[in-house]
């Protein structure tokens, strides 16, 4: 069953699609404040997994010239509260600074103009504008991406995940959160003890995260959303908040993608310059999977079975993918170094981080797909849904769910659309890394195959 705290209980005459819009104010640098929700057309709010902040835009209707009586420049702010009903405790509430209006029209008679105003969250437009020159001797790398939003943009309601490992590097000179994002591509998680290198820094309705794929797929089933007949009629509120209104996938399976990417396999050749050393690193998925440190959504993984014309599946064509890079992980073993301690850095795991990085995040969007719901302000990325989809296979018994594409999905994108018609949705952008059953060979025994060619 779902989730309920994003719903309402006992709501009465409340569809669905209704929501409750408390404020929309502009709010000038002078102070002032402006209530525009009466001129709303429509207002979107973004969140995405691989986005640093919120944003949105909203398109308003104004035949009262308040554009001109604004003189908008960029220094505004908006105030933003809705929810599904009035005073619901699971609501979106935020401030966010205006910063392009676009999109200005007018009709024929002059007397109505249409316009756009863009937003994201105040930390986006500070990052812009200021830059971190450090050295992050002996830390970890969640510790110092703390200290710069922390220091650099004021911000204390971040949720920070343990990273493994200590770093010796040096910050050059680098915009906040263009630091955040480099620093992101060493980090390991100490959630899977160094395993892997899937860390994310994004913002949701919540604040500001630094996690890895690993822990958000190990979180709890906020709802179980499905697709189901739309002509069968249904009373309960509850059943009809959770009933997707339409989807589509996205990206399936992209085996020539996945080639490319090394998504299953790969190899790295790493040269230690200073102790003129090289290194080959193969990455294997059979490898990384079995790995008990290591969550899927899905116990049956992403690989098929099938083998080419050399008897070679995916996971064993390493050259599928080549990467060089330089490397300092066999730099305490020269000589000279062994007689000066502490004269060179601590190994940032080029061996670990490249080829695991790469391949999670493209196996993290194995599977993408989006749904269309009614809208439902609970909802955010990092989160983890149950998606049902019916199968289509003739049956004589009752349709059960798709055995490939249901189960578990992580959200990474939600965008929330509010229309002056009163009708409120959420379109998601939900993605697998695995499947909930094994895909069979194509060797003419699986039995799916037998019927499919007799008929």
């Amino acid at each position: 069953m779902a989730n309920t705290d994003a719903l309402v209980e006992n709501p009465g005459d409340i569809y669905t699609q209704d929501f409750s819009l408390n404020k929309l104010n502009i709010l000038t640098s002078a102070g002032q404040k402006f209530e525009m929700r009466k001129l709303l057309v429509e207002l979107s709010f973004y969140e995405d997994l691989y986005s640093f902040c919120l944003s949105g835009h909203m398109t308003l209707k104004d035949g009262q010239g308040f554009i001109e009586s604004l003189q908008l420049t960029g220094s505004e702010f908006i105030e933003i509260e809705f929810g599904k009903v009035k005073d619901a405790p699971n609501k979106i509430k935020k401030t966010f600074r205006i910063y392009k209006v676009g999109d200005r029209t007018s009709n024929p008679n002059l007397n109505v103009e249409y316009y756009t105003l863009y937003f994201c969250s105040e930390e986006l437009l500070l990052s812009e504008q200021r830059k971190v020159s450090k050295s992050t001797k002996g830390k970890e790398i969640s510790e110092v991406i703390k200290d710069i939003l922390q220091i650099e943009l004021k911000v204390t309601n971040a949720k920070i995940e343990k990273t493994f490992g200590t770093y010796d590097l040096i910050i050059p000179n680098m915009k906040p959160f263009e630091a955040i994002s480099w620093l992101s591509t060493y980090a390991r998680p100490a959630v899977t003890g160094g395993i892997g290198a899937d860390m994310l820094f994004f913002e949701n309705k919540n604040g500001y995260n630094f996690r890895s794929i690993q822990s958000m797929m190990k979180g709890s089933i906020y709802a179980n959303f499905k697709y189901q007949q739309t002509n069968l009629p249904n009373e309960n509120f509850n059943e009809n908040a959770i009933s997707v209104l339409n989807y589509e996938f996205v990206k399936t399976y992209d085996q020539l993608d996945d080639i490319k990417t090394g998504t299953y396999s790969s190899r790295l050749l790493s040269l230690d310059l200073l102790a003129r050393k090289p290194t080959v690193t193969d990455y294997d998925y059979t490898k990384y999977k079995s790995n008990p440190t290591i969550q899927s959504l899905d116990k049956s993984g992403a690989l098929a079975p099938a083998k080419n014309r050399f008897g070679k599946t995916q996971n064993q064509e390493n050259n599928s993918m080549f990467k060089l890079a330089t490397s300092n992980a066999k730099q305490c073993t020269a000589a000279y170094v062994q007689q000066q301690p502490g004269s060179v850095a601590k190994s940032v795991a080029v061996e670990n981080y490249i080829p695991n990085r790469t391949a999670q995040l493209s196996l993290a969007n194995f599977i993408v797909v989006k749904l269309t719901i009614p809208g439902d302000p609970g909802i955010t990325v990092g989160r983890t849904i149950n998606f049902s989809l019916m199968t289509i296979k003739p049956t004589l018994n009752e349709r059960g769910p798709d055995k490939f594409y249901s189960g578990k999905y992580l959200v990474t994108a939600v965008r929330h659309i509010i229309q002056s018609e009163g009708v409120y949705q959420t379109v998601l952008e939900i993605t697998k890394d695995s499947l909930v059953s094994k895909p069979n060979s194509v060797d003419g025994s699986n039995p799916d195959y037998k019927k499919a060619a007799a008929s």
